[in-house]
């Protein structure tokens, strides 16, 4: 796919960073300059007033060095700064190595304020530089007391590379972390930026260039990649000749007797992705209530197990795409439903909500392995679990899926044979051929009820028309995200709700033409 961002773990970002020195022979020191550059050009954006105090805190490895070269520049455009070189050990036995070293020694000649304890003066920005992508322990004594008195100070808080104390590949704090306002991170994301804690503690992400780019891969790209662009960047031309059956005829099996809002908004976000047309299997209890709403569907409706299996096997020998589960319950018409569907065509399927709580079942996950391990019952499945329905589906618990989050996904979308989106402050896409996604769109306005069921209609609307299955599913998450975007800068936060995400498919998709 074209425009995509590369999201690195700890390790690749560090291989990277070698194959660089090493392999184009760009000096360590050369680099560690560009990236104090980057942070300088940042930093005279967020105060452009020369005089502005600066406080930076200087760890003992390569950070600190880019911290170091940071001060410098800073004190060499005018501003005041203040060093502090952080370490559990006495003033007297710190060591900084390797070209931190260097740059401690032109700080020293320079004279620029070396302090050996944290002041008490208040500062316009604090620059966190005391440890990179590479931390993977636990924080303790000194350094942990600075970095928890620091978190009470005032001015803006800035990470370079990475907020000291948060693990780098899996947002995991190690005991305490520097709360940015802004993060500057080198070359490339770092997935734990963006994964458990990371959001929280690095407030706004800006990646800065510094020299190390894709050549750096040497051929071995990262795993994981984020989508960047506009929409239409990413979807297929729309054919000037089509007809309402070339763009997708989507079966929407949602909702129950006491519920038919998820059906509606499954199935109008459809419309609004871009597919022809919809049909709708649901209870004749929930019928005039959606059919009011949203006239352009057709309906098969249903009042008993024998009517529901009947409506179902009419939409499925119609249809291009179904999605399974929204708004469901968990009744007995809901679990035939579900069967039916699942021992029905080899249409690609997405599974959502409800159906992915009977999909938890044993002898349905069982049923579902056994379809989906044969290549002749096999068909494009998605599963769209959040936490808990993951939890329930993995027999894990939401602390196992914490830690070891990406083994027990791929593991999930092998056994399965599945596309897995794995709803969260940041969505993972993970498809069972090793393919990983993560979605840097949307917002926490977007944490609505019905905001999951508007999900399952773009999937499905992308699903019909894309060729590659994966890059469907990976680009509707987006337009998801994009989508509430536009509509948080249009309503704020607090007032988004699942119907607006709908408008905003349709804002966007005009405006990204």
């Amino acid at each position: 796919m074209k425009n995509v961002e590369y999201i690195l773990t700890a390790k690749e970002m560090q291989q990277y960073d070698r194959n660089t020195i090493e392999a184009f022979k760009i000096p360590g020191i050369v680099l560690m300059e560009q990236a104090a550059l980057s942070v300088l050009e940042e930093i005279k954006l967020l105060l452009p007033k020369a005089e502005s105090r600066i406080l930076v805190l200087a760890g003992m490895g390569n950070n600190g060095g880019d911290a170091l070269a940071v001060a410098r520049l800073l004190y060499l455009e005018g501003y005041d700064v203040t060093v502090l070189p952080v370490s559990n050990k006495l003033p007297e036995e710190i060591c900084v190595t390797g070209e931190a070293a260097v740059q401690y020694d032109i700080i020293k000649n320079m004279e620029i304020p070396i302090v050996n304890q944290l002041p008490s003066d208040s500062y316009d920005m604090i620059i966190d530089g005391i440890f990179g992508v590479g931390l993977n322990r636990k924080l303790e004594g000194k350094i942990y007391d600075i970095i928890d008195q620091i978190n009470q100070y005032g001015g803006i808080k800035l990470a370079i590379d990475i907020p000291s104390g948060l693990d780098a590949t899996t947002g995991k704090i190690h005991g305490i972390c520097f709360m940015a306002d802004v993060t500057l991170t080198f070359a490339f994301l770092k997935r734990g930026l963006f994964l458990q804690e990371g959001k929280q503690v690095s407030g706004k992400v800006v990646k800065k260039r510094i020299g190390i780019t894709p050549l750096s891969f040497l051929g071995k790209a990262p795993a994981m990649t984020a989508l960047n662009g506009s929409i239409s960047e990413y979807l297929p031309q729309r054919k000037p000749n089509g007809h309402k059956g070339t763009f997708g005829k989507i079966l929407v099996v949602a909702g129950s007797k006491e519920n038919g809002g998820a059906a509606y908004l499954a199935a109008k976000a459809a419309f609004y992705a871009g597919c022809g047309m919809v049909r709708i299997c649901i209870h004749k209890e929930q019928y005039q209530a959606v059919f009011s709403k949203l006239p352009e569907a057709i309906y098969d409706c249903y009042s008993d197990v024998q009517a529901a299996i009947k409506a179902v096997n009419a939409g499925m020998e119609w249809a291009d795409v179904i999605i399974l589960g929204p708004g469901m319950g968990q009744n007995d018409i809901s679990h035939s439903l579900w069967k039916e569907v699942i021992r029905g065509p080899k249409l690609p399927l997405i599974i959502d909500a409800d159906g992915l709580n009977i999909l938890s079942w044993e002898e349905n996950s069982l049923l579902l392995h056994r379809l989906q391990a044969e290549e002749e019952s096999r068909r494009t499945l998605v599963l769209t679990p959040h936490p808990l329905e993951l939890s329930r589906l993995t027999k894990k618990n939401v602390k196992e899926l914490k830690e070891n989050r990406e083994s027990i996904l791929e593991e999930y979308s092998l056994y399965m044979k599945a596309i897995i989106v794995k709803k969260d402050a940041a969505t993972v896409i993970y498809h069972n051929d090793g393919r990983m996604s993560m979605n840097l769109s949307g917002n926490h306005g977007m944490a609505t009820a019905g905001s999951g069921d508007v999900l399952c209609g773009i999937l499905a609307a992308f699903l019909s028309v894309f060729a590659d299955p994966y890059e469907a599913v990976v680009t509707a998450v987006y337009c998801h995200g994009k989508s509430g975007d536009y509509m948080m800068e249009k309503k704020g936060f607090h007032s988004l709700m699942a119907g607006d995400l709908i408008i905003g498919i349709c804002h966007l998709l005009k405006e990204d033409k």
